[in-house]
Formats: structure tokens, C-alpha cells, sequence
């Protein structure tokens, strides 16, 4: 009798394309998230610089700064990255 309908034995190899997706999807999502601690705030200068300006507390002024352009969508790209080479690796190894 053939192999027919019997799915291929796992390996435990690393495929290369893993490797490279698993890498650089997490140096992707690190950058994001280390560029998103500047990614809020207020955008005429230190909150606390002007109460005058932004009130007592200033949480009304709290807003997107330019980083967040850049910062917001490199963890959304890492993380699709890191989700997909997860995903094929998991088909490969069998789920294991």
C-alpha cells in the first residue's frame, strides 16, 4: 500500500525562513516598542513646563507625537512577522 493520506513525519530541523522571520520579527516589535515611550505626550514642549498652558494636571493635552508614526506600525509588522513564522513552523514540526 502507498503513503496516501499520511502527513510527513516532523523534523526538528530549523528552517532558515523561521529563522530569519523569528529574528527579525522580534528586533521589529523591540525597536517599536522602545520608540513608543516617546510616541506620546504633549506636543508643545514638557507638560510640566506650562500650567498655564496645559492645566493642572495636562492629561487633556496628552496626544500622538511624531515617533508614533513610525513606532506604532514597526510592533504591528513584528508581531504579524513573529505570527506567521509561528504559524508555519507549527505546521511543520507537526505542533510540537
Amino acid at each position: 500500500m502507498g503513503e496516501h493520506g499520511h502527513p510527513e513525519a516532523p523534523t526538528n530541523e530549523v528552517h532558515p525562513l523561521h529563522f530569519f522571520l523569528l529574528i527579525t520579527g522580534g528586533l521589529t516589535v523591540g525597536f517599536g516598542i522602545v520608540n513608543l515611550i516617546g510616541s506620546f505626550g504633549w506636543t508643545g514642549g514638557d507638560i510640566n513646563s506650562d500650567l498655564s498652558q496645559t492645566g493642572f494636571t495636562g492629561l487633556d493635552q496628552i496626544g500622538w507625537l511624531p515617533g508614533a508614526d513610525t513606532s506604532v506600525p514597526l510592533v504591528i509588522l513584528g508581531a504579524l512577522l513573529l505570527v506567521f513564522a509561528n504559524a508555519t513552523a507549527w505546521k511543520q514540526t507537526g505542533g510540537y
